[in-house]
């Protein structure tokens, strides 16, 4: 998943769209509720998430690789925006992700020592994340507003088996509890009759290692696995 060219498409698509619609609506509506210090608002978005797995040397005739594909899932959350002024906000935006991701050993079912299901696994992750972010604004143009966002954020992997006894050899694949991150996010706000609607898409980027290793160090699972950090794609729909 090239998470750059997907983050690159998706906001040319929301900063195209915003202008137009701008165009189109002549009345401009919330003007006095968008001068409000705080706002409230929840959430809801779709997510693929992958991750950015580097390795140690094999020493043999080829590397060990794994192949960890993102599904599609789905988040939920809330959230808080303070506004200092036209063009800057904080915003907290807590929530939950359900997170899916496929991952494939690079073993072959003719050994004796691999079934399929300890090959090619789903490994689901639920994080409850607890992101801050300062969001730029650009000057409003009639009822649209886009803006770009920076954000860090505390997340739990509720489902991680950290602490798991059993590993990869009885088919668990273990990954760690807290995980920090950074966030960008690129949207466009639309101002309707009644509420404020957002669309935005959300690049996430872990900075700690997930990885758990098995309990045996000469594990043909994880040997080879030096780190594990997860990289994904949240496409999000607000409602303040």
């Amino acid at each position: 998943m090239n998470l750059r060219y997907s983050l690159l498409i998706m906001t040319v698509s929301f900063f195209s769209v915003g202008p137009t619609y701008g165009q189109l609506d002549k009345i401009e509506n919330l003007k006095v509720d968008d001068s409000k210090r705080i706002r409230f608002g929840y959430y809801l978005g779709l997510n693929t998430v992958g991750a950015k797995v580097e390795y140690k040397p094999t020493f043999t005739s080829g590397p060990f690789r794994i192949n960890v594909k993102p599904k599609p899932s789905f988040d939920v959350g809330l959230l808080a925006d303070y506004r200092f002024n036209e063009f800057l906000n904080i915003r907290f935006h807590p929530g939950v992700a359900f997170v899916e991701r496929g991952i494939k050993f690079p073993f072959s079912l003719e050994d004796p020592r691999f079934s399929k299901a300890l090959i090619d696994r789903v490994v689901k992750s639920n994080y409850v994340r607890f992101p801050v972010g300062i969001k730029l604004n650009t000057r409003r143009i009639r009822n649209v507003r886009p803006f770009v966002m920076g954000s860090v954020s505390y997340n739990i992997n509720i489902t991680s088996e950290e602490t798991n006894s059993e590993d990869n050899s009885s088919g668990t694949f273990r990954m760690k509890r807290d995980v920090y991150a950074w966030e960008l996010a690129a949207g466009t706000d639309f101002y309707l009759p009644y509420f404020k609607f957002t669309t935005s898409v959300h690049g996430f980027f872990a900075l700690s290692d997930e990885f758990v290793s098995d309990e045996d160090v000469n594990s043909v699972y994880t040997r080879y696995i030096a780190s594990m950090k997860s990289r994904g794609i949240f496409l999000r729909f607000t409602f303040e």
